[in-house]
């Protein structure tokens, strides 16, 4: 797989926002090695990218890893071990394969716990203590969505959320990046296509609040509401 370029000057898309969300939420120390979690989705692509970019361009530098877990699909993790490589980065695939035969009912529960072990396993044996996944701004609107009117309660998608067990840190470093953002610096600097669809994908209530936030978007005007709400939720008084 040919090296992705990278452009100094086209930064601006990304670069601002993603170091400015690291300094909000104190994610990172410079130095400190953070693993990117490679679903082979748009948007873990585009994370890997947007940070290999800011190790290179940056003066705050961070050792990175790439990771990917296989779960009850079995696809090949080739292109994305290409596509982390090409870009000067470790990467391992994690499996949860031998964990038990694909449950009948809550295939999607059964697998993040069984990924989230995998994880926290592969972060004590490498002495990590941050893993970055590539939620965005859109993924805290439509939480926030489902928490109010399907739970009655005000929360959102936390940027840095601190798991007890194997004393890790989630973070996401693109909490304040659109998805319309992040498609189109996907498509901009051409970047690979590592999508994997999983066949056991439930239809959820979170498509019907991501339609209402596709919605509220067309109707309201407003320049990037998703990325409001991060700012307006998180605002703290000066």
């Amino acid at each position: 797989m040919a090296e992705p370029e990278f452009h100094k000057n086209n930064n601006k898309w990304f670069a601002g926002n993603i170091l400015k969300a690291i300094r909000d939420f104190q994610m990172l120390e410079p130095g400190e090695t953070v693993a990117i979690g490679l679903s082979g989705g748009i948007d873990s692509t585009v994370l890997l990218y947007a940070m290999a970019y800011i190790n290179r361009y940056s003066p705050v530098t961070y050792d990175i890893q790439a990771f990917h877990v296989e779960t009850f699909i079995k696809g090949s993790s080739e292109k994305m071990k290409d596509f982390a490589e090409s870009l000067g980065i470790p990467f391992q695939t994690l499996s949860i394969h031998g964990q038990g035969e694909v449950p009948e009912k809550g295939v999607c529960y059964t697998c993040s716990r069984l990924k989230k072990g995998a994880i926290i396993e592969f972060a004590k044996a490498n002495n990590i203590r941050k893993v970055a996944f590539g939620h965005h701004a859109d993924d805290f609107a439509e939480t926030f969505f489902m928490n109010l009117f399907e739970h009655k309660r005000i929360q959102g998608l936390n940027p840095v959320s601190h798991l007890e067990k194997g004393n890790l840190e989630i973070i996401r470093p693109m909490i304040y990046l659109e998805k319309k953002t992040i498609i189109n610096m996907h498509r901009h600097f051409e970047l690979t296509d590592l999508e994997i669809s999983c066949p056991y994908e439930e239809t959820n209530k979170r498509q019907e609040y991501r339609d209402l936030l596709d919605e509220f978007a067309k109707t309201s005007g407003l320049h990037m509401p998703a990325k409001r709400m991060v700012e307006a939720y998180f605002r703290t008084e000066e």
